[in-house]
C-alpha cells in the first residue's frame, strides 16, 4: 500500500531500508565464500567416496552367467573378497566350504537348476535369494540365522543336522515365493516345510504377491506362518499374541529379572558388535529389546521410557548393526524407534542422520545431524567432531548432486 500524501518515513525505517540496501552484497560475498568452502570439501568428499566405493568392489566377489559349471571356491581365488553374488547361472553346482574365512554375505540372483553348498560360517550370517528358479542350497555346517527368499519358483533349503534350532531368532522371511521347500534334521527328527505364496495366502488387502511369510521352528515342527510388519519389524500373529500374553502376567520380580536379561543382552551384543559379528550382535539387541519392552508392561509410558533406558539404547546400538551391514532403512527405522522412546539421545538422532545419508536423503540428514550436535555436550569433543564431520560431507554431497555430481 502507497503512503498517504505527505508522509515521511520514521528514521528507523530508513536506517533499515539502508542496512537492506547492503545486504546483496553481503549476500553475495558470504555465497562466494560458501561456494570456495563448498568446492574443497566436494573435492574431499569425492576422495573418500571413491575410496570407499572401491572398498565396496574389492569386497564383492561375482559368478554370473556361468553355465553347467561345477566349482568349489577356494581362498585364493577370492582375493580377499567378502562378498559372494550369484548371479545369472544356469544348471551349475557350487560350493564355498568351510575353510573359507572372514565372509560376510552371499547373494543368489536369477539363478535356474543350480545347486549351492554353503559350508563356510557368514558373519552377518544372512542369505539372499531372488528371482531363481528350481535352486537348491544346502546349508550344511554353518548356521545361518536369517534367509531371505523373494520371487522364486522351486527353490529348496536343506538344512544339516542341528542347523535348525528354536528360539534363536532363525527365521526363513520370504515373499512372492512359489514351491518352496525347506527340509531339517534335529535330534534324530527329520523335518520340512512347505510354502507357497498362492496356496498360503491369507486374508487382507495385499495381493498375494505382496504378502510376506515366515518359516521357523514352532515346538518343534518347522511352520510357515503369515508375517505381519510391526514396526521396525516382521512377526507373526503368534509371536504378538503371545508378547500380549507374557506382558499381561509379568510380576515386578519377573520385571526385575527381565530388566536383568536385558542388560546381560546388551553386553552380549556390545561385544559381538566389537568382534565384528554385526548380525550377532543385532540379534542380541533385539532380545534386549524384547525383555527390557515386557518388563515395561503394565506401567504408564513416560514411567516405562524412564524406568528401561535401555530400550532407546539397543534401538540405538542396533541400528548401527544395521548401519555396517548397509541395511539403511532398518537402521533408520531403529533410529526412529530410538528417538521416539527418548527424543534426547544424541546417537539416536545422529545414526537417523547416517541412515538418512547413506541413502543419499541428504536434505533430510542434514536436520538430524544438526539436532545430534545441538544434543551433544562441547565436552564431548570426539563426538562434536565425528557430527560435524558427517554434517560437512552431507552438505558436500548435497551440494554435488545440486551440481550433477555423483
Amino acid at each position: 500500500m502507497e503512503p498517504p500524501t505527505g508522509h515521511r518515513d520514521p528514521p528507523s525505517s530508513l536506517c533499515r531500508r539502508a542496512a537492506a540496501s547492503t545486504l546483496p552484497q553481503y549476500a553475495a560475498s558470504e555465497a562466494e565464500k560458501k561456494d570456495k568452502e563448498t568446492n574443497a570439501a566436494l573435492r574431499e568428499a569425492k576422495k573418500v567416496w571413491d575410496k570407499r566405493a572401491a572398498l565396496e568392489e574389492a569386497a564383492k566377489f561375482e559368478v554370473a552367467d556361468e553355465t553347467g559349471a561345477t566349482t568349489t571356491l577356494e581362498q585364493a581365488a577370492l582375493a580377499g573378497k567378502r562378498v559372494v553374488l550369484f548371479k545369472n547361472c544356469t544348471d551349475c553346482t557350487f560350493e564355498l566350504p568351510a575353510a573359507l574365512q572372514g565372509m560376510i554375505k552371499v547373494f543368489v540372483e536369477g539363478c535356474v537348476g543350480c545347486t549351492i553348498a554353503l559350508k563356510c560360517k557368514l558373519v552377518t550370517s544372512h542369505l539372499e535369494v531372488s528371482h531363481c528358479e528350481n535352486l537348491t542350497l544346502n546349508l550344511e555346517e554353518a548356521m545361518i540365522h536369517t534367509v531371505q527368499v523373494d520371487l522364486t519358483d522351486g527353490v529348496t533349503l536343506r538344512f544339516g543336522e542341528g542347523l535348525l534350532v528354536e528360539g534363536v531368532g532363525q527365521k526363513v522371511y520370504h515373499a512372492g515365493v512359489k514351491n518352496m521347500d525347506v527340509f531339517g534334521h534335529t535330534g534324530g527328527r527329520h523335518l520340512s516345510a512347505h510354502a507357497d505364496y498362492i496356496t498360503d495366502v491369507a486374508e487382507g488387502t495385499e495381493l498375494p504377491e505382496e504378502q510376506h511369510f515366515i518359516t521357523q521352528m514352532v515346538q518343534g515342527e518347522l511352520v510357515t506362518e503369515k508375517a505381519i510388519k510391526v514396526g521396525n519389524r516382521w512377526a507373526t500373529q503368534r509371536e504378538l499374541d503371545m508378547e500380549t500374553a507374557a506382558a499381561a502376567s509379568v510380576t515386578q520380580r519377573e520385571r526385575e529379572e527381565l530388566a536383568a536379561e536385558a542388560e546381560r543382552s546388551k553386553l552380549m551384543g556390545n561385544q559381538s558388535f566389537g568382534a565384528g559379528e554385526y548380525a550377532q550382535a543385532a540379534v542380541h539387541y533385539t532380545m534386549a529389546i524384547d525383555q527390557a519392552g515386557t518388563a515395561a508392561a503394565g506401567q504408564e509410558a513416560e514411567a516405562g521410557a524412564a524406568a528401561n533406558p535401555l530400550v532407546p539404547i539397543c534401538y540405538s546400538n542396533r541400528a548401527a548393526c544395521f548401519l555396517k551391514l548397509g541395511q539403511h532403512e532398518r537402521a533408520l527405522e531403529d533410529a526412529d524407534c530410538c528417538i521416539k522412546h527418548n527424543p534426547s539421545f544424541v546417537k539416536g538422532h545422529f545414526r537417523r542422520g547416517l541412515s538418512l545419508h547413506a541413502m543419499k536423503r541428504y536434505t533430510e540428514a542434514l536436520p538430524s545431524l544438526g539436532r545430534a550436535l545441538e544434543l551433544e555436550s562441547p565436552k564431548n569433543k570426539a563426538s562434536t567432531k565425528q557430527i560435524n564431520d558427517a554434517i560437512r560431507f552431507a552438505e558436500a554431497k548435497l551440494a554435488s548432486a545440486r551440481r550433477g555430481g555423483n
